[in-house]
């Protein structure tokens, strides 16, 4: 005997809207099933539970309008600004730097006059900048397909391409639900029905006259969508956990510092290019120094002629006021010296230390101005660079990372210095993972460590990058797909 099925008005009108339509979406659903969301969603789920109809899901790409491109729409468009400045002007190329713009940087003018000549916007005649009868128009068009990006309008990708590489739009990935009738079925309406039993219905005692849609108890619920670990999080605990497991001890250090601690007790000098302002967030205040004479007496000595470490330093006077300036620490090393202050003279042991750093940088594939370095050292009789290269390869196979390779680099604290690279096979390229070396004796000398001392650098979003097999900005931030937050593979690793 075929079953009949008990839905509710909101159950018939889905049932009725798939089985005319074959399939629409859930925003579909909403628009043409007038009645609210919440009852919408709680007759989708019966109808899914009862193996009526089925949920797919697709990625649906989307493009969003920035900051940026709400200014080119309302008219701060530097290619109109540009043409309409020198449109009634007889301007030579040469005097264009003499030109005056006042809504624009000179950096911007440069490149207004660059994307004017790239869309036909000006000619040079006789080294004359010649403006297109036509300009208005043409970028009247540009205004117009921004307008139609914002509408969620379909327009040339050519066009899609050149805005995204103006930070005009960015592109975003949208889960999409799609749903299906599985089979037809007969059902009857239970009209009246209520679904909440709310305070005043008990109040009252209306209960009592009331009919309740009935539940089947015994079906079970779905899946509920629970919180989950960030997966960056869960390879910041994993390098934790393996730091542990190797017998380091953890450090930890403030994220304001002075600049003492990040570069100049690391013998980087005060003209260095990574203390610009470029590369490093200053804070307008000062901080104070470590309360010791004879650390900072040493230190200005190693900067001056190189102290009792055979070095020559640096040749000019250290300035303490430079070394008093408040930075967010750029790496983590600073937590390292901070470490051979407090231990006054420390022998045979290691430490480590996993934390944000910050950085001036341009947000792209592979870098952000906030991210998280994991710090360690090691202090031992004869430490060599083979004894670094060990332990970092051994290092990466706990972490499943084999395909690696070394090569030689510079740094003003150690000597040799090496960086580690991981071949990322997503974009077939090789990416850096560490910077590492043997602390020079003007950085360790200060400090009483006669032994050798390996450290190293890592960047955690970067071996993210490999193990994951996605960019940062797919695993960390505002363009990750939530339903990969959600499944997202734990990492294997090898437990020692």
């Amino acid at each position: 005997m075929e079953k009949t099925y008990i839905f509710n008005e909101t159950d018939k009108q889905i049932y009725e809207y798939l089985q005319k339509n074959k399939k629409a979406t859930l925003e579909e659903i909403f628009q043409n099933i007038k009645t609210g969301q919440d009852n919408i969603r709680r007759s989708i789920e019966y109808l899914k539970m009862q193996e009526i109809i089925k949920e797919q899901t697709q990625n649906k790409e989307k493009y969003e309008v920035t900051n940026l491109g709400e200014n080119a729409i309302n008219g701060r468009l530097i290619e109109k600004i540009f043409c309409e400045k020198i449109k009634d002007k007889q301007i030579s190329v040469s005097e264009l730097n003499n030109i005056n713009i006042p809504e624009l940087t000179p950096s911007e003018k440069s490149i207004a006059f660059g994307i004017c000549k790239n869309k036909e916007l000006i000619t040079i005649e006789d080294n004359k900048i010649k403006i297109n009868k036509n300009f208005e128009k043409i970028i009247n068009q540009t205004i117009e397909e921004l307008k139609q990006i914002k509408q969620n309008k379909k327009i040339q990708q050519e066009k899609i391409n050149e805005y995204i590489k103006r930070k005009f739009i960015i592109k975003k990935e949208e889960t999409e639900k799609i749903y299906s009738l599985i089979q037809e079925i007969k059902y009857n309406v239970q009209q009246n029905e209520i679904i909440d039993l709310t305070s005043d219905l008990i109040k009252t005692k209306e209960y009592k006259n009331k009919k309740f849609k009935e539940y089947d108890v015994e079906i079970l619920p779905a899946p509920a969508e629970i919180g989950r670990i960030h997966p960056l999080r869960q390879i910041i605990n994993y390098i934790r956990e393996i730091y542990l497991e190797m017998g380091f001890i953890e450090m930890t250090g403030p994220y304001v510092d002075v600049a003492f601690w990040p570069m100049d007790s690391m013998f980087i000098s005060q003209d260095h290019p990574m203390r610009d302002i470029q590369d490093t967030f200053y804070l307008p205040q000062q901080g104070d120094l470590p309360n010791s004479k004879k650390l900072i007496n040493t230190i200005t000595k190693l900067h001056k002629d190189g102290w009792k470490t055979g070095s020559i330093g640096y040749k000019y006077d250290w300035n303490p006021e430079l070394a008093k300036q408040l930075v967010l620490r750029p790496h983590t090393t600073s937590l390292s010296f901070r470490k051979f202050y407090e231990l006054q003279n420390p022998k045979n042991t290691k430490y480590f230390s996993v934390g944000k750093v910050f950085r001036n940088e341009t947000i792209d594939q592979s870098h952000l101005p906030e991210f998280h370095q994991a710090e360690g050292f090691v202090i031992g009789d004869d430490l060599s660079l083979a004894d670094l290269m060990g332990f970092i390869k051994e290092f990466f196979y706990r972490l499943g990372i084999q395909k690696i390779k070394f090569k030689p680099t510079y740094n003003p604290y150690t000597e040799p210095s090496v960086e580690c690279y991981a071949y990322f096979e997503k974009e077939k390229k090789w990416i850096e993972l560490i910077n590492a070396g043997i602390f020079r004796k003007e950085a360790i000398a200060p400090y009483g460590i006669k032994q050798n001392v390996i450290a190293w650098g890592l960047g955690i979003e970067r071996v993210a990058m490999i193990i994951y097999q996605k960019s940062i900005k797919e695993i960390y931030g505002d363009e990750c797909n939530l339903d990969w937050l959600r499944t997202y593979p734990l990492p294997k690793r090898e437990i020692q």
